[in-house]
């Protein structure tokens, strides 16, 4: 494997565990969900909404750069 190749699926795999950071996220709605705390569902879900299309739009990016380098290395 390539340096270029490889250097594109570590950073491919960086930004698909950033997004399991949402993990936590959703975590602490459910703990507001189970407590019926109406404030902190709004503000999670706020968050959640706001940082979404953030971490997806940067994984895209990083698979298409991955998937160019690998599919065009052959």
């Amino acid at each position: 494997m390539t340096t270029k190749t490889w250097e594109v699926m570590n950073s491919l795999e960086e930004a698909f565990s950033e997004i399991t950071a949402f993990g936590f996220m959703l975590e602490q709605l459910q703990e507001a969900v189970n407590a019926n705390d109406s404030k902190q569902i709004v503000d999670i879900t706020a968050a959640l909404n706001a940082f979404y299309p953030v971490y997806t739009n940067n994984w895209d990016k990083k698979f298409k750069i991955a998937w160019n380098e690998v599919m065009n290395d052959k």
